[in-house]
């Protein structure tokens, strides 16, 4: 095979095929790219058996042809090269690579054996905007769990309620929901529970405005956007009962800053234990007092403003878990409710949206 192609556009695609690649594999080939000429296309393609892409890109084709080449190597090679047109040429197990004007060369082996299969689908595709899938993996996405002997709870639920999209994640010791609406017609779809990785895939190639357009089916849900298309294996476990850990008619609040809060939460962490990121919250009238446990490091405290008018409490939470979801929060203000400071905070946006979040407080001594 042989062909010439301007290397910002390849390079573009090699990147994100390097997404569903995997050196860990059993499989040699699934750190492999699969390349194949058509006309005057170039076909791309990878997986590590659980997940899958495939674009194509437009090339003057000399020759046509097909390999398959180390990813990771090739992707470095492209980097290093300048923004110029670049010759591709395979023969006899070699990629020759070679730049506009001939002075820059690399030489990379390539395997013939069969590439792994890509997983195709039929034609039942429905239109999402970027905007609003990306939007319901930011308020999610950090509170998957990450726990493979957990792998139930390695992804985020996706189902739909009243024409919007419901998305739900949790590693058990908190929680995430969110209820977006669509513009589109949504069709009948089972509830999916979608693995982490590819959530962050997806968030990473919102690249430009417009819709995915998305296939969901009991083992698979894909994506095509643009010149593409990729997809994972769907996460087959139950997905954890969380409407039962959304506590409900809670009765105390506290409406704070989400500046404040984010910024005082930097600087007491810097005193925390690394492993369970405990800070205590004492919270009292128009004030709330953060504070970490005395230890050989020392400790730190800091006091902000709040609005609070019930009885005065003392807790303790995990920073990060607070930290995350203020992050990706609109506003300027974030309100905490509670029944008993023994028992699961729901943080919201203040005024209230459409998505909210559950932390499970830690004990205090």
């Amino acid at each position: 095979m042989k062909f010439t192609c301007q290397r910002d556009s390849i390079l573009n695609e090699i990147a994100k095929a390097s997404e569903f690649t995997s050196s860990k594999s059993n499989l040699s080939i699934a750190a492999n790219i699969f390349l194949e000429t058509r006309g005057d296309s170039l076909v791309i393609k990878a997986t590590d058996q659980k997940m899958g892409y495939c674009s194509k890109i437009t090339v003057q084709t000399q020759e046509d042809g097909s390999t398959s080449i180390r990813c990771d190597k090739f992707l470095n090679v492209l980097r290093s090269l300048p923004n110029s047109q670049v010759t591709f040429c395979e023969n006899d197990g070699q990629m020759d690579i070679t730049n506009e004007t001939g002075t820059i060369s690399f030489n990379l082996r390539t395997m013939q054996e069969d590439f792994p299969q890509l997983i195709e689908v039929g034609d039942e595709f429905f239109r999402v905007s970027k905007q609003a899938l990306c939007k319901i993996i930011d308020q999610t996405s950090f509170s998957v769990g990450t726990d493979e002997s957990k792998y139930f709870m390695c992804g985020a639920l996706l189902s739909h309620e009243d024409n919007c999209l419901v998305m739900v994640g949790t590693d058990g010791k908190r929680l995430s929901y969110i209820k977006e609406p669509v513009d589109t017609e949504i069709p009948q779809f089972d509830d999916v529970t979608i693995p982490l990785r590819f959530l962050s895939v997806i968030r990473s190639f919102k690249d430009t405005e417009g819709d995915f357009e998305v296939h969901i089916d009991k083992k698979i849900f894909m994506i095509r956007s643009n010149n593409a298309e990729y997809y994972t294996v769907l996460i087959n476990a139950p997905f954890p009962s969380y409407k039962k850990v959304i506590p409900t008619n809670l009765e105390h609040f506290c409406k704070i800053r989400i500046s404040e809060m984010d910024e005082a939460l930097k600087r007491v962490s810097l005193f925390t234990d690394s492993k369970f990121k405990r800070v205590i919250f004492q919270i009292e009238n128009d004030r709330i007092l953060i504070s970490t446990e005395e230890s050989e490091m020392g400790m730190a405290k800091e006091e902000i403003r709040c609005e609070f008018a019930g009885t005065p409490f003392k807790c303790a939470m995990n920073f990060a878990f607070l930290q995350a979801p203020l992050k990706t929060m609109e506003g300027e203000f974030f309100s905490i409710w509670f029944n008993d400071p023994s028992r699961a905070f729901v943080i919201k946006p203040e005024p209230e949206r459409e998505y909210l979040h559950v932390i499970m407080p830690m004990q205090l001594n």
